[in-house]
C-alpha cells in the first residue's frame, strides 16, 4: 500500500502508486547520487514530499515520529553518498522550492556588520548573484547547483578558504523545526552545544533547517588602493588554461606544494588546480572562449597538438585540459599589490609562454571581491552525466614538494589522461579500455597556513573537522554504466588509495575524509568509518550526545551515514 501524509499542502510521490505516481516518483527521485548508489544504498524512499512551507514540515515530521519513519532531508540534493535520501517506509523531503528567501539586514547597527537572512532552497549561483548585486561577498563552493542548506553544515569548501574560511564559518543563526515539530533558533549563544553539532557534525540528522543567517563582507572593504606593477591593485585574480599535459602538470602542483609545506605563508592567496577529461564543456568555465577569435585561435593550436587520428576520436569535442584558479585579495587595510605578489602570478604567467604550444589561454583581472567570487564557480550541476567512483584526500603534511606525492599523482592522473593510452593501444587491452570508459575530475587545492582562515576558525564554535588540512584533493572518476568501465574506476580509485594514504603513504599517513565528500563504506556506527571523518572519539561522542538530545526517536536517522546517538 502507497504512503500519504494527510492535509499536506505540498506535492506528495508514494514509491508504490499507480503507474503514472511512479513515473513521477523516478523523476524526482533523481538525485546527483542515485547514478552511482541508488541500489547499494537502496535511495529509495517510501515517498518523496515536497512541502509548501513550515505548516507542511512540521505534519510530516509529527507523521514520521508516529508511524515510526524517518526522514531524509534534500535541498539541492549534492550528497556523493546518498545520505541526503532513504528507503523502506522512510520520507524524502525535498525541499528545492520551499525555502528561497533572501534580505540583506542589520540588525547591529555597526557599519562594518552585514547579514543575510538565506533560505535553505537556494542554489548557490543564485546566493552568489543577489550578493554581488548587493556588493557583497561570502566564501563557498564552487557547484552552482548546490543549495546553502547542506553546504553549511559540511562546511561549504571554496577558492576562499584560505584567505575568509568556510561558508559555515559564517553562520550566526540556525532556524529549524525540531522533533517535536517546534519551530526554533539556535545559535552560539542560546545553544552553543547544538550550534556546534550541527555545523559540521552530523549533516541533516539533528532537524529540519530552514533558513540561515549568514554574516557577509562587504566588498568596498576589500579593494587595493595603490597600483602596483603592471598597473594591479587586487583583489586580483587569473584563469589559467592549459591542454592537459603532465609536464604542465607537475610544474602546477610543485608550485601549489611549495605553497602549501611554508606554513606562514600569506593569508592572501588562494590557489586551486583543476584537471578535466575530454568533453568538459570548457565555454562554461571560460566565457572568453566564445569570442570566434580566440576559439579560431585554440581550435589551430588543438590541431597543431595532436594527431590526425587523435583529432578524429576527438571529433569536435574539447581534449582534456588543466585549469587553475589564482586570487590575491587585500585582506588588512595595509596590504598592497607589490613585487612580491606579481611574482606569484608571474609563475603561471611563465607556464603560459615556456608551454607556448599548450597554454590555450591566461587571463587575469582586477576586480571586487563580490564579483570576483562568482568568476570560480564551474558551470555544470556536475562534472559528467556518468556513474563516479568518488575520492577526496585530505592532509595536515608540510613535505609535499620534497616527498613524491607530485610524482605519485601525476602519473596516476596520467594513467587516466594521457591520450598515449588511446593512439598506441589497441581494443582489448587495459589502458586503451581504461582510457574509453574512464573519465576525470580532479580538484587540488591549498586550504592552510598559520594564517589561514581556514585554520585560524578552528575554534569558532563549529565541528567542521580536520582544520590542521594543508591540501585537499578530489581524484573522482566517472566511468561508462558497463561493468568492465566500472571495475577500471574502482581499481584505479583503490590504488590511489593505497599510494596516498596510510604509514606509506605519499600525501596523508591517516584516511581524513570529508563529509561534503565522502566515499566508501557509509556505516558511521562502525569505528573504522568514523575514525575517517572525525578527529577523535571524545569528539564522536560529544556529537552522539546532541545527537540523542536532538533525535531521540530517530526520526532524523534515514540511514547509516549518521553519528550514532549516545
Amino acid at each position: 500500500m502507497s504512503i500519504r501524509i494527510e492535509d499536506l499542502e505540498g506535492m506528495q510521490y508514494p514509491r508504490d502508486g499507480t503507474e503514472l505516481q511512479q513515473k513521477d516518483y523516478a523523476y524526482f527521485n533523481q538525485q546527483y547520487a542515485t547514478s552511482s548508489h541508488q541500489k547499494d544504498h537502496d535511495m529509495n524512499p517510501g515517498l518523496i514530499v515536497q512541502p509548501k512551507g513550515d505548516d507542511d514540515i512540521i505534519k510530516i515530521v509529527r507523521w514520521a515520529k508516529d508511524n515510526k519513519a524517518a526522514v531524509a532531508v534534500k535541498s539541492g540534493g549534492h550528497q556523493y553518498s546518498g545520505a541526503s535520501s532513504t528507503s523502506g517506509k522512510n520520507i524524502q523531503i525535498d525541499l528545492t522550492n520551499t525555502y528561497k528567501d533572501m534580505m540583506v539586514f542589520n540588525s547591529t547597527g555597526l557599519a562594518n556588520k552585514t547579514y543575510v537572512y538565506a533560505g535553505v532552497s537556494n542554489r548557490l549561483k543564485d546566493f552568489n548573484a543577489y550578493l554581488t548585486y548587493n556588493k557583497l561577498f561570502v566564501p563557498h563552493g564552487f557547484c552552482p547547483y548546490v543549495c546553502v542548506g547542506g553546504h553549511a553544515q559540511t562546511g561549504g569548501y571554496g577558492q576562499l578558504g584560505r584567505s575568509f574560511g568556510l561558508f559555515g564559518d559564517h553562520v550566526r543563526s540556525i532556524r529549524m523545526v525540531d522533533y517535536n515539530g517546534a519551530i526554533k533558533e539556535v545559535t552560539k549563544d542560546t545553544d552553543p552545544n547544538l550550534f556546534w553539532a550541527i555545523l559540521g557534525g552530523s549533516p541533516g540528522n539533528f532537524g529540519i533547517i530552514t533558513h540561515y543567517v549568514i554574516e557577509v563582507y562587504q566588498a568596498s572593504d576589500y579593494m587595493g588602493t595603490i597600483e602596483g606593477p603592471n598597473g594591479f591593485k587586487g583583489p586580483h585574480g587569473l584563469k589559467g588554461l592549459w591542454l592537459y599535459n603532465s609536464e604542465v602538470l607537475t610544474e602546477l602542483l610543485k608550485h601549489l606544494a611549495k605553497m602549501s609545506d611554508d606554513a606562514n605563508f600569506p593569508r592572501n592567496y588562494d590557489l586551486c588546480i583543476n584537471v578535466l577529461s575530454t568533453e568538459f564543456p570548457v565555454t562554461g568555465l571560460f566565457p572568453e572562449l566564445e569570442d570566434s577569435r580566440i576559439w579560431e585561435n585554440i581550435q589551430a593550436k588543438i590541431k597543431n597538438q595532436f594527431s590526425d587520428g587523435f583529432l578524429e576520436f576527438l571529433n569536435g569535442t574539447f581534449p582534456a585540459i588543466i585549469t587553475v584558479n589564482a586570487q590575491w585579495c587585500p585582506v588588512n587595510k595595509g596590504d598592497k599589490y607589490d613585487s612580491t605578489v606579481d611574482r606569484w602570478f608571474q609563475k603561471f604567467r611563465e607556464l603560459g609562454s615556456s608551454f607556448k604550444h599548450l597554454a590555450l589561454l591566461i587571463d587575469e583581472w582586477d576586480k571586487d571581491m563580490a564579483t570576483l567570487t562568482g568568476d570560480w564557480m564551474f558551470p555544470k550541476a556536475r562534472e559528467f552525466d556518468l556513474p563516479y567512483v568518488k575520492r577526496a584526500y585530505s592532509t595536515s603534511q608540510r613535505n609535499l614538494s620534497t616527498n613524491k606525492w607530485v610524482d605519485t599523482v601525476v602519473k596516476r592522473i596520467d594513467l587516466i589522461y594521457n591520450p598515449g593510452h588511446y593512439l598506441n593501444g589497441e581494443p582489448g587491452q587495459k589502458n586503451y579500455e581504461r582510457y574509453l570508459g574512464c573519465k576525470l575530475a580532479v580538484q587540488i587545492q591549498n586550504y592552510g597556513g598559520n594564517f589561514s582562515r581556514f585554520t585560524t576558525n578552528r575554534n569558532n564554535g563549529t565541528s567542521y573537522s580536520w582544520r590542521d588540512s594543508s591540501i585537499v584533493q578530489v581524484l573522482d572518476c566517472f566511468h561508462k554504466t558497463d561493468d568492465d568501465s566500472k571495475h577500471y574506476a574502482e581499481e584505479w580509485a583503490a590504488k590511489n588509495d593505497m599510494l596516498m594514504n596510510g604509514p606509506n603513504g605519499v600525501f596523508s599517513p591517516v584516511d581524513r575524509r570529508l563529509l561534503w565528500a565522502s566515499w566508501g563504506d557509509w556505516n558511521m556506527s562502525d569505528e573504522k568509518v568514523w575514525k575517517c571523518y572525525y578527529e577523535d572519539e571524545d569528539k564522536y561522542k560529544k556529537l552522539g550526545v546532541q545527537r540523542a538530545k536532538a533525535d531521540p526517536d530517530g526520526t532524523f536517522t534515514p540511514n547509516p551515514f549518521a553519528v550514532s546517538r549516545v
